[in-house]
């Protein structure tokens, strides 16, 4: 039996991105084609195939039994031509046409570097991105990334995802170095306001989960979005604050502007994984792991130990 004419990997791919992004509209912006060409390829489809695939009376759009049945499909398919296509080119010796990778700020100016300049040839055109974990996940989820390298745990049971653990980062306290009050009542360390990591990252959310199970009720008094802000604000003697030791050896200068201290109970740390998705990319997810054990263990974490030797007894064994 010949395939209809109709049905393609370009129809699928088009067909499995409005499901997943939820409309036309998106799945449109997604692709950079317009609204109607997505509507006519889709509509094409479910000719070639003799069968509706949306409910188009729902808002959003809703899959029809049959829709449901080629979403399933569609999603290995397309998951195997895609490793398909890598692997036959790097059979012929070619670079993946092109990757685009995306990490927290903190994992960005730690490996980048080393990323682009180990595994650089194993692809054509790298676009690396850094931003906010949470808005990298969605992008993960919306195909606009093929792989992250995050603290976050929010994709642990996400289907048709890998992930590649690469070292427990553990949280710290950060003081100024006028700092003389106690460690077992930190919510009594007034003036001292606590610097808080915003919410909208994946590291805020983790360091605030934490602070419930602490029973610490800290006044939301400073928010801030990225590493230099949080650090440089404590450095300052504006306030304290928690961060990890990946986002000390992002700026290991500032350590002596900083006293660190261990947490004094319920010590806690992040996991960071390079995340993928299943069956593309080839081993390219678990080299990107690899490279990032050996970066960190080699190159990012001994100017933080040099300088505070007693967190070495934080850090999982390699």
């Amino acid at each position: 039996m010949l395939l209809p004419p109709e049905f393609d990997f370009h129809a699928l791919e088009v067909f499995v991105l409005t499901v997943e992004l939820g409309g036309m509209t998106a799945s449109a912006q997604q692709m950079r084609i317009t609204q109607s060409a997505v509507s006519q390829t889709i509509a094409r489809l479910e000719q070639g195939i003799g069968a509706t695939l949306f409910d188009r009376t729902l808002r959003p759009l809703g899959l029809t039994p049959a829709g449901r049945a080629l979403y399933e499909r569609a999603t290995q398919l397309l998951a195997t031509a895609r490793t398909m296509v890598d692997e036959v080119r790097e059979g012929a010796g070619q670079p993946i046409d092109k990757v685009t990778v995306a990490m927290s700020e903190t994992l960005a100016i730690l490996l980048t570097a080393p990323l682009l300049g180990r595994l650089g040839p194993r692809v054509a055109r790298w676009r690396v991105r850094s931003g906010i974990s949470l808005n990298q996940q969605q992008d993960f989820l919306a195909r606009r990334c093929d792989m992250l390298v995050t603290g976050s745990s929010v994709l642990e049971k996400q289907e048709g995802v890998v992930h590649h653990d690469v070292i427990d980062d553990p949280f710290v306290m950060v003081f100024p170095t006028s700092f003389r009050g106690s460690l077992d009542a930190l919510d009594t360390a007034e003036p001292l306001p606590f610097v808080r990591y915003s919410l909208d990252t994946g590291m805020g959310q983790r360091i605030e989960s934490q602070l419930t199970r602490m029973r610490l009720r800290l006044p939301n008094v400073i928010e801030v979005d990225i590493v230099p802000q949080q650090l440089n604000a404590v450095a300052l003697g504006i306030g304290w604050s928690i961060t990890s030791l990946l986002c000390l050896a992002a700026m290991p200068w500032l350590i002596p502007q900083l006293r660190v201290e261990p947490l004094p109970r319920a010590r806690f740390a992040r996991r960071i994984q390079v995340v993928s998705r299943t069956g593309e990319l080839g081993d390219l997810a678990a080299e990107t792991a690899a490279l990032a054990v050996d970066a960190i263990r080699a190159e990012s974490l001994p100017p933080v130990l040099a300088q505070l030797p007693w967190a070495a007894d934080l850090l999982a064994p390699a």
